[in-house]
């Protein structure tokens, strides 16, 4: 088997690297060919299956450990690897890091979780498969680890456009692109040009990668392989199981309706009631906080209740920001599904 294209469980690896941007932490210095050699190694080495991982329940406190898996979805793994040679470079910074707006939730009645994904499921399995996956996939990412030209972005949120092209092989081709850079302020924009005059480095990149979890199975056995190299908690089965294999998967109506029932019996998830997502569709929130990761964070999925299909994922830190220097609640990590 191949690793994920987004990391798959080597994770632990580049949150090491991530747990530096809360803590500021110098890694010892790498050089262009130990990056590239890591970055060849996370895309395409050969990795065995594994099983349920294990979370650390350890709280991060003023030194955030990583960022969940998420912030490699959104920051890729050619931008999350850096050494300490980068953070010595001269680099303006602003006194917080810019970060998305918060999706706004309107309180919805006193439907439980279980309730209302199962109302989903059952509306959802009855549904006829329209479009068949063609095998491309798109979303739009953010992450706080963002990193452009070899620096992490802080004074705008530029969101990245991720394409990937998956064959019935597994094989994934996958492009990522900058979008336009998003402004709170007038003195967010003037940073951001000084900042931008020092990049040097291409704003689009691409490679190739594969699945280690195959392609979605029959309906009766999604749920094992939902949980394939899922933590034992619910924050992370969904940043580290669910929104990573919806990636680059296409379910159908049946393994949809499977998938919310196997989402259902988390433990401690709530309904948050209804959103809109950040391509402006409307979808109910289910939301779980955690500090597992290292992070107090609130998880949360946005899920169209027409047809079961997941819309969107952010990860928001509610307290304690530590070296991370956010204004909280803030988001810290967002995936936008729009195709696939």
């Amino acid at each position: 088997m191949t690793t994920d294209v987004f990391g798959g469980n080597l994770m632990r690896d580049i949150e090491r690297s991530l747990s530096a941007l809360g803590a500021r932490i110098q890694p010892e210095p790498s050089t262009p060919q130990q990056i590239d050699a890591l970055l060849e190694r996370i895309l395409l080495e050969p990795q065995q299956s594994r099983g349920p991982a294990r979370r650390r329940k350890k709280r991060g406190g003023r030194k955030a450990r990583n960022l969940s898996l998420v912030g490699l979805l959104a920051a890729g793994a050619a931008a999350a690897v850096f050494g300490s040679g980068l953070l010595d470079q001269p680099f303006p910074e602003p006194a917080n890091p810019a970060t998305p707006p918060m999706l706004r939730v309107s309180a919805e009645d006193n439907m439980s979780a279980p309730q209302a994904l199962e109302a989903i499921a059952r509306r959802t399995e009855k549904l006829k498969e329209t479009a068949p996956s063609d095998g491309h996939f798109v979303q739009d990412t953010w992450s706080l680890t963002t990193r452009i030209g070899g620096h992490q972005i802080t004074s705008a949120v530029v969101p990245e456009r991720r394409d990937s092209w998956k064959r019935s092989d597994g094989s994934i081709d996958w492009k990522v692109k900058a979008e336009k850079p998003q402004f709170q302020n007038s003195g967010q924009k003037k940073l951001w040009e000084q900042q931008w005059s020092a990049l040097d480095e291409p704003t689009t990149r691409s490679g190739k990668g594969g699945s280690s979890y195959g392609n979605p199975p029959a309906p009766e056995k999604m749920a094992q392989w939902l949980k394939e190299g899922s933590p034992g908690d619910t924050a992370g089965f969904i940043s580290e199981s669910l929104v990573q294999k919806m990636m680059t998967n296409h379910l159908d109506p049946e393994q949809r309706a499977e998938m919310l029932r196997t989402l259902a019996a988390r433990k401690d998830l709530k309904l948050s009631g209804t959103t809109k997502d950040r391509a402006g569709r409307e979808g109910l929130a289910f939301t779980v906080e955690s500090d597992s990761s290292g992070l107090p964070s609130k998880h949360m999925l946005v899920i169209d209740a027409d047809n079961g299909r997941i819309l969107a994922y952010d990860e928001i830190l509610t307290e304690d920001p530590g070296a991370l220097n956010v204004k909280i609640p803030a988001v810290i990590n967002y995936v936008t599904f729009l195709q696939g």
